[in-house]
C-alpha cells in the first residue's frame, strides 16, 4: 500500500501493518475508509462514530431493530410471493394469459426502491422505515377488493411501490447502529424472507384450494374469492407489523447519516442516550467531532432545499459510488450480481407451481392443494440457508463474506441442475427443497455485504440501485417464462447457469467487511 496510504490508517489511530491487497496482518481491524474517497474529515469522523458503536455494544434497543427491520424483508417477500400465488386464478377470472401484474410487481418494487432509496440519503432513514409499511399494508388490503384487470394491477403497483423501500433501508438502519463484531447479523435477515414466503404460502394454501375456480372456461368473481382472502389476509398482517414499528420502538436517525451530513450534535446526542438508557459507556464527545472540520463530501439537504439544489445532491451521491476505481468495480460488480439474482431466483420461485403442476402423477402432486403443500415444505426448509449463512461466517470468519457467497451459488447451481434430472414426487420436494436453501445461503450474505461496502453518504443510494438492478431483472423473467415455457427445464437450467456465475463473482469483490469495519 502506498504511504498516503499508510499515513491515513496512522491518522485514525489503528497500529496495524496492511499488505497490497488491503488485508490486516494482524487481529487489529481498521475501517474501510477507502470507500469515503478523498474525504479525510469524514473518514476520521466515522472511525469515532465507530468507536463509540463498539464501546456501547449490543443492547435491546438492537434487538428491537432487528426483529421490527426484519418485518420489512418479512413483507417484500410476502408479496411477491401473494401475486405468483394468486396469479393463475386472477388470469382465469379477467381473462388473461400474460403475467402481466408480474410485471406491475416488479416495477412497483423497482421504482419504490429507487424512491425510498434516494430520498433516504437526503432526509433520512426514519420517514420511510416508518411510512412504508402502513402505506403497503392499506393498499394489499385494497388490492382484494378490485374488480378488473386494470384496477388490480394498478394497486398490485401501489403496494409493491409502498414496501419497495423496505429492502433499501433494513439493512442499513440496522448496519448503521452494530457493533462490528455482530455484522454477521445481517445476513440473518433472509430468515425473515423465508417466514414471509411460508406465511403467504400457507394462507395460498389455505385459502386457494376450495376457494378458487378450475378454469378460465367459467371463473366468476363469486366462486373465485380465494385470491381475495389471501389478500386481505396478507394486507391485516402487515398492517399489524407497520403498528408494532411505531409502537415497540421510536426510531432515532442513524449517526452515520447524521455525520456524513455534517449533524454532529445529533450524532452524538443519539448515541449518548442510547448509552445511557442501556447503562453503557460512551465516550464520545460533539468537541471531538467538531473540531475535526465540516465534511466536504456531502451536505444536508435542508440548505439545498431547490429542486435544482435536491438534484444535485442526488447525482452527488451517485457519483460517490464511483468515486475511484475500487469503489466503481466494487458497485459495479454488486449491481451485475443482483441484475443476475433477479432473473435466477424469481425465474424459479415465481413460475415454480406451475411448473410442479405440468409434471404429472409421479413427479407432482395431482391436485391444486397437494402443489401448494410441496411448495410450502419447500419454503419451511429454506429457512436452513440463513442459518448456514450465519453460522459460516461466525464459525469460520477467514471464509469471510466473499467465500460464503461463493459457496451458496455454486451449490446451489449445483442443486438446480440436479432438480432437472427429478424420476419421482420425493426427489422433487427434496430438491426444491434443498435448492431453496443454498440459494437462500448466498441471498442471505448478498443482502449483508451490499450496504456494509456502500460509501456512508450514499449507502441508501447504492442499495437502492442494487435493489433496483434485481427489479429490472425481474420485469424480464415473465418474458424469459413466456417463450421458454415454464412447464419445460429450460427456466431451471438458465436459473441454475446465472446462480453459478454470481458465485463465481464473488471472488472478484475488492472489499471483505469482515476484516474492515464499515464506514
Amino acid at each position: 500500500m502506498s504511504n498516503i496510504n499508510e499515513k491515513k490508517v496512522s491518522d485514525l489511530g489503528s497500529v496495524v501493518s496492511v499488505n497490497e491487497d488491503d488485508t490486516v496482518s494482524d487481529k487489529t481491524l481498521i475501517d474501510m475508509y477507502e470507500l469515503e474517497g478523498d474525504d479525510d474529515v469524514l473518514t476520521k469522523k466515522m472511525k469515532l462514530i465507530n468507536d463509540a458503536i463498539d464501546e456501547i455494544g449490543f443492547t435491546p434497543y438492537h434487538l428491537k431493530l432487528f426483529f421490527l427491520n426484519g418485518m420489512g424483508y418479512w413483507t417484500d417477500t410476502q408479496l411477491t410471493y401473494i401475486e405468483s400465488n394468486v396469479r393463475t386464478f386472477i388470469n382465469y377470472q379477467f381473462g388473461y394469459t400474460y403475467a402481466i401484474s408480474n410485471e406491475m410487481l416488479a416495477a412497483g418494487l423497482l421504482i419504490g426502491a429507487l424512491f425510498w432509496g434516494f430520498s433516504a440519503d437526503l432526509i433520512g432513514r426514519k420517514v420511510a422505515f416508518n411510512l412504508s409499511l402502513f402505506l403497503s399494508a392499506i393498499f394489499t388490503i385494497l388490492t382484494g377488493t378490485m374488480g378488473t384487470m386494470a384496477s388490480y394491477c394498478i394497486f398490485v403497483f401501489l403496494c409493491c411501490f409502498a414496501a419497495g423501500g423496505n429492502l433499501v433501508l433494513d439493512t442499513c438502519v440496522f448496519l448503521e447502529y452494530l457493533p462490528h463484531k455482530d455484522q454477521w447479523l445481517l445476513s440473518f435477515f433472509a430468515f425473515f424472507w423465508s417466514i414471509g414466503q411460508i406465511v403467504a404460502v400457507l394462507l395460498a394454501y389455505a385459502f386457494l384450494p376450495n376457494n378458487s375456480c378450475e378454469s378460465a372456461d367459467y371463473c366468476p368473481s363469486h366462486i373465485n374469492r380465494g385470491w381475495r382472502y389471501v389478500y386481505y389476509v396478507n394486507g391485516s398482517i402487515v398492517l399489524v407489523m407497520a403498528i408494532a414499528r411505531v409502537t415497540f420502538i421510536r426510531l432515532k436517525e442513524t449517526p452515520k447519516f447524521l455525520v456524513s451530513n455534517n449533524r454532529d450534535a445529533e450524532a452524538v446526542q443519539i448515541l449518548q442516550d442510547i448509552a445511557t438508557k442501556y447503562n453503557r459507556t460512551c465516550s464520545l464527545t460533539l468537541e471531538q467531532l467538531t473540531e475535526l472540520g465540516e465534511i466536504s463530501s456531502n451536505d444536508d439537504y435542508r440548505k439545498h432545499q431547490s429542486i435544482k439544489g435536491i438534484y444535485t445532491l442526488v447525482k452527488h451521491h451517485l457519483a460517490i459510488l464511483f468515486a475511484n476505481k475500487k469503489i466503481g468495480r466494487s458497485s459495479a460488480l454488486v449491481f451485475l450480481s443482483w441484475f443476475l439474482l433477479g432473473i435466477s431466483y424469481p425465474l424459479y420461485s415465481s413460475f415454480l407451481p406451475q411448473y410442479l403442476a405440468s409434471r404429472g402423477a409421479n413427479i407432482s402432486a395431482s391436485t391444486t392443494q397437494g402443489v401448494y403443500r410441496d411448495n410450502l415444505i419447500s419454503n419451511v426448509v429454506s429457512l436452513a440457508g440463513p442459518i448456514i449463512a450465519g453460522a459460516l461466517l461466525y464459525y469460520f470468519p477467514r471464509l469471510g463474506r466473499r467465500g460464503v457467497l461463493c459457496i451458496g451459488g455454486i451449490s446451489g447451481m449445483a442443486f438446480l441442475f440436479g432438480y432437472t434430472a427429478i424420476k419421482n414426487r420425493a426427489q422433487n420436494v427434496a430438491l426444491s427443497s434443498i435448492s431453496f436453501a443454498a440459494i437462500y445461503i448466498y441471498y442471505a450474505v448478498l443482502y449483508a455485504y451490499t450496504p456494509e461496502v456502500m460509501p456512508s453518504a450514499a449507502r441508501a443510494t447504492g442499495n437502492a440501485l442494487a435493489i433496483a438492478s434485481t427489479r429490472v431483472a425481474t420485469c424480464i423473467v415473465p418474458v424469459i417464462a413466456y417463450f421458454s415455457n415454464t412447464s419445460s427445464q429450460v427456466p431451471i437450467w438458465i436459473c441454475g447457469a446465472f446462480v453459478g456465475v454470481i458465485g463465481l463473482l464473488a471472488l472478484l469483490f475488492p472489499f471483505e467487511p469482515s476484516k474492515h469495519r464499515v464506514v
